[in-house]
Protein backbone atom coordinates (compact mmCIF):
# COMPACT_ATOMS: atom_id res chain seq x y z
CA UNK A 1 0.00 0.00 0.00
CA UNK A 2 2.78 2.35 0.86
CA UNK A 3 4.10 1.94 -2.97
CA UNK A 4 0.62 3.11 -3.92
CA UNK A 5 0.66 6.18 -2.12
CA UNK A 6 4.05 6.74 -3.19
CA UNK A 7 3.45 6.56 -6.87
CA UNK A 8 1.35 9.57 -6.49
CA UNK A 9 3.18 11.66 -4.82
CA UNK A 10 6.00 13.56 -6.68
CA UNK A 11 8.26 14.39 -4.23
CA UNK A 12 8.17 10.62 -2.79
CA UNK A 13 9.10 9.60 -6.10
CA UNK A 14 11.99 12.05 -6.46
CA UNK A 15 13.58 11.80 -2.88
CA UNK A 16 13.57 7.78 -3.89
CA UNK A 17 15.46 8.58 -6.92
CA UNK A 18 17.74 10.53 -5.08
CA UNK A 19 18.13 7.90 -2.17
CA UNK A 20 18.92 5.42 -4.66
CA UNK A 21 21.38 7.14 -7.04
CA UNK A 22 23.10 7.82 -3.33
CA UNK A 23 23.04 4.35 -2.92
CA UNK A 24 24.33 3.21 -6.24
CA UNK A 25 27.04 6.01 -6.05
CA UNK A 26 28.29 4.75 -2.97
CA UNK A 27 28.37 1.07 -4.31
CA UNK A 28 30.30 2.39 -6.90
CA UNK A 29 33.09 4.47 -4.76
CA UNK A 30 33.35 1.31 -2.85
CA UNK A 31 33.69 -0.95 -5.74
CA UNK A 32 36.38 1.49 -7.06
CA UNK A 33 38.06 1.32 -3.47
CA UNK A 34 38.09 -2.21 -3.69
CA UNK A 35 39.31 -2.54 -7.01
CA UNK A 36 42.06 0.46 -6.63
CA UNK A 37 43.38 -1.67 -3.55
CA UNK A 38 43.36 -4.85 -5.37
CA UNK A 39 40.67 -6.89 -3.23
CA UNK A 40 37.41 -7.16 -5.30
CA UNK A 41 34.74 -9.49 -4.36
CA UNK A 42 32.95 -10.01 -7.46
CA UNK A 43 35.87 -9.60 -10.59
CA UNK A 44 38.88 -11.50 -10.31
CA UNK A 45 41.87 -9.95 -8.54
CA UNK A 46 44.27 -7.48 -10.90
CA UNK A 47 41.64 -6.92 -13.44
CA UNK A 48 42.21 -3.35 -14.79
CA UNK A 49 39.98 -0.82 -13.47
CA UNK A 50 37.75 -0.17 -16.46
CA UNK A 51 34.08 1.30 -16.10
CA UNK A 52 32.71 -2.29 -17.04
CA UNK A 53 34.87 -3.65 -14.08
CA UNK A 54 34.05 -1.37 -11.64
CA UNK A 55 29.88 -1.25 -12.73
CA UNK A 56 30.21 -5.45 -12.45
CA UNK A 57 31.79 -4.83 -9.05
CA UNK A 58 29.38 -2.52 -7.57
CA UNK A 59 26.48 -4.79 -8.92
CA UNK A 60 24.69 -2.33 -11.29
CA UNK A 61 24.42 -2.00 -14.69
CA UNK A 62 26.65 -0.29 -17.15
CA UNK A 63 24.84 2.09 -18.16
CA UNK A 64 24.18 3.47 -15.14
CA UNK A 65 27.04 4.70 -14.43
CA UNK A 66 27.60 5.79 -17.91
CA UNK A 67 24.12 7.69 -17.46
CA UNK A 68 24.54 8.83 -14.04
CA UNK A 69 27.57 9.02 -12.25
CA UNK A 70 30.17 11.14 -14.49
CA UNK A 71 32.16 11.28 -11.22
CA UNK A 72 32.82 8.14 -10.91
CA UNK A 73 33.71 8.20 -15.12
CA UNK A 74 35.84 10.96 -14.19
CA UNK A 75 37.42 9.47 -11.35
CA UNK A 76 37.99 5.93 -13.38
CA UNK A 77 40.09 7.93 -16.39
CA UNK A 78 41.81 9.89 -13.57
CA UNK A 79 43.25 6.79 -11.86
CA UNK A 80 43.89 5.00 -15.86
CA UNK A 81 45.61 8.34 -16.41
CA UNK A 82 48.09 8.41 -13.48
CA UNK A 83 48.13 4.74 -13.40
CA UNK A 84 49.51 4.76 -16.80
CA UNK A 85 51.92 8.16 -16.24
CA UNK A 86 53.47 5.84 -13.33
CA UNK A 87 54.11 2.84 -15.97
CA UNK A 88 55.35 4.90 -17.81
CA UNK A 89 57.65 6.40 -15.25
CA UNK A 90 58.82 3.21 -13.48
CA UNK A 91 60.09 2.30 -17.43
CA UNK A 92 61.43 5.21 -17.94
CA UNK A 93 63.38 4.77 -14.95
CA UNK A 94 64.28 1.30 -15.53
CA UNK A 95 65.38 1.97 -19.03
CA UNK A 96 67.59 5.04 -17.73
CA UNK A 97 68.94 2.50 -15.01
CA UNK A 98 69.68 -0.14 -17.89
CA UNK A 99 71.71 2.60 -19.84
CA UNK A 100 73.57 3.27 -16.99
CA UNK A 101 74.73 -0.44 -16.68
CA UNK A 102 75.10 -0.63 -20.25
CA UNK A 103 77.66 2.25 -20.43
CA UNK A 104 79.41 1.00 -17.13
CA UNK A 105 79.25 -2.48 -19.18
CA UNK A 106 80.88 -0.87 -22.02
CA UNK A 107 83.52 1.55 -20.22
CA UNK A 108 84.72 -1.74 -18.25
CA UNK A 109 84.61 -3.83 -22.23
CA UNK A 110 86.96 -0.75 -23.49
CA UNK A 111 89.60 -1.30 -20.32
CA UNK A 112 89.41 -4.97 -21.03
CA UNK A 113 89.94 -4.68 -24.15
CA UNK A 114 92.88 -2.40 -24.00
CA UNK A 115 94.23 -4.46 -21.31
CA UNK A 116 94.36 -7.59 -23.92
CA UNK A 117 95.89 -5.62 -26.21
CA UNK A 118 98.15 -4.24 -24.17
CA UNK A 119 99.18 -7.66 -23.09
CA UNK A 120 99.39 -8.68 -26.79
CA UNK A 121 101.57 -6.44 -27.87
CA UNK A 122 103.49 -7.33 -24.87
CA UNK A 123 103.32 -10.89 -25.92
CA UNK A 124 104.56 -10.50 -29.44
CA UNK A 125 107.64 -8.18 -28.28
CA UNK A 126 108.66 -11.51 -26.15
CA UNK A 127 108.05 -13.76 -28.60
CA UNK A 128 110.44 -11.92 -31.05
CA UNK A 129 112.57 -11.79 -27.97
CA UNK A 130 112.85 -15.14 -27.40
CA UNK A 131 113.30 -15.73 -30.85
CA UNK A 132 116.36 -13.39 -30.90
CA UNK A 133 117.57 -15.27 -28.08
CA UNK A 134 116.93 -18.58 -29.38
CA UNK A 135 119.19 -17.69 -32.52
CA UNK A 136 121.87 -16.34 -30.06
CA UNK A 137 122.06 -19.74 -28.33
CA UNK A 138 122.26 -21.56 -31.54
CA UNK A 139 124.68 -19.19 -32.84
CA UNK A 140 126.75 -20.19 -29.42
CA UNK A 141 126.13 -23.64 -29.40
CA UNK A 142 127.78 -23.74 -33.04
CA UNK A 143 130.58 -21.40 -31.24
CA UNK A 144 131.19 -23.95 -28.88
CA UNK A 145 130.76 -27.02 -30.78
CA UNK A 146 133.68 -25.39 -32.86
CA UNK A 147 135.66 -24.40 -30.95
CA UNK A 148 135.42 -27.89 -28.50
CA UNK A 149 136.25 -29.33 -32.12
CA UNK A 150 139.52 -27.16 -32.99
CA UNK A 151 140.43 -28.15 -28.82
CA UNK A 152 140.18 -31.56 -29.73
CA UNK A 153 141.91 -31.31 -32.92
CA UNK A 154 144.72 -29.33 -31.23
CA UNK A 155 145.26 -31.77 -28.75
CA UNK A 156 145.93 -34.35 -31.28
CA UNK A 157 148.41 -32.83 -32.70
CA UNK A 158 149.54 -31.08 -29.16
CA UNK A 159 149.92 -34.49 -28.14
CA UNK A 160 152.14 -35.51 -31.58
CA UNK A 161 155.00 -32.83 -31.10
CA UNK A 162 156.04 -33.79 -27.94
CA UNK A 163 156.88 -37.27 -28.77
Amino acid sequence: MADMDNAGNPDALRAHKEASQKQTRKALELALSRLRNDNPRRVKRGIAITASAVAEEAGIDRSTLYRFHEPILSEIRKLNETTQKKRLEGKRTELSAAIDKLRECRTLLEEKQAEINAWARQNYALSHRMQELEGMIAERDNTIADLQARLHEAGKLVALKPV
